[in-house]
């Protein structure tokens, strides 16, 4: 399941010009009146293999969650299988399993498999031409579906699914890991200055459950926080202040609608004030190369979704050593 030297390095520079290789899938078959499914996109970096189902049989797991549907085994390695078709409403008969694709995917070192119906192919696409879910009238799984785009050359709509979202309900030992180690955090054991204390963090995420554990994180320190959808919306907002005397830090995640993480930092890097701010990464795509990336181009830090300790010890070290809390 290793990513060859070619697909990283043509990653790293889609991700320097804000673009982004997407994965288009179908979740399910056509219906009896031979109606198009719908189209639905994940970043192609996260994807490890594609498989035919027929060929992996799943084994169940006792007291699995019911979007589980057991595990298969891919060079003795035991990887769960998410039903996401169930998931999206559309559960497959015996016969459609049979011709299903299984994705293999990788989310914070995470490897799963998802089930599909269909790959359509892979797109190159702008992060600015992907767009909040909240720009356009959904339908019933809008709370599953957090941006969405158009197919190349097309007026058809492609789904961006929120898999944060997904993992946390499929894998409920996940859920607990990531809400428990927030509420968990004891801010009597954390060192918070003062500078901490009175400025506010900013943050650019995407996915609603990502953004709920992040402010449970930061409020359970005491540190003010405004987090925002997207890496345009938080360059706005520092755009619209007349400095940034009362902003602590930034927190970016790196796969975002309208401006990426890598655009957040190459922006706030290349402004004369902005350049100041400490910058952390909070990403699912936890390879060692994203993490070199984000790194030389400006980055103070690298935390893959979700890990609170590692999180509590960053905001601790950035305290020590940047400039930006000497007055601390």
């Amino acid at each position: 399941m290793s990513t060859s030297l070619e697909q990283i390095e043509k990653t790293a520079n889609l991700s320097k010009n804000n673009q982004l290789s997407l994965m288009i899938f179908q979740v399910h078959f056509s219906d009896a009146k031979h109606q198009e499914p719908p189209f639905y996109g994940m970043n192609v970096f996260k994807v490890r293999e594609v498989l035919e189902g027929r060929a992996y049989p799943v084994s169940p797991m006792p007291d699995a969650n019911h979007l589980v549907e057991g595990m298969i085994s891919l060079r003795g390695v035991y990887l769960p299988v998410i039903d996401l078709p169930k998931w999206m409403g559309y559960p497959m008969t015996a016969e459609q399993r049979e011709k299903s694709i299984i994705i293999v995917a990788d989310f914070s070192r995470n490897f799963i498999g998802l089930r599909v119906a269909h790959i359509h192919g892979v797109e190159e696409k702008d992060w600015q031409d992907i767009k909040p879910a909240s720009n356009y009238n959904l339908n019933a799984q809008s709370a599953q579906i957090v941006n969405h785009t158009y197919l190349e050359n097309s007026d058809k709509l492609c789904y961006i699914l929120d898999i944060e979202k997904l993992l946390i309900e499929a894998m409920p030992t996940m859920a607990k890991k990531v809400f428990s180690s927030a509420q968990e955090v004891d801010p009597t054991l954390v060192k918070v200055s003062e500078v901490m204390r009175k400025k506010t963090l900013l943050y650019a995420e995407d996915s609603r459950s990502i953004q709920q554990y992040m402010n449970q994180v930061f409020e359970r320190l005491g540190i003010p926080v405004k987090g925002f959808d997207n890496g345009r919306l938080l360059l706005n907002y520092l755009a619209s202040l007349d400095n940034v005397d009362d902003i602590s830090m930034v927190f970016t995640d790196l796969e975002m609608p309208v401006a990426s993480g890598h655009t957040v930092i190459k922006e706030m890097r290349a402004h004369p004030e902005w350049q100041k701010l400490p910058i952390i990464v909070h990403t699912s795509m936890t390879s060692d190369n994203n993490e070199r990336e984000v790194l030389a181009m400006g980055a103070d830090g690298f935390i893959g979704k979700v890990d609170t300790h590692l999180i509590v010890d960053t905001i601790e070290k950035l305290q020590q050593t940047h400039p930006r809390f000497k007055k601390a």
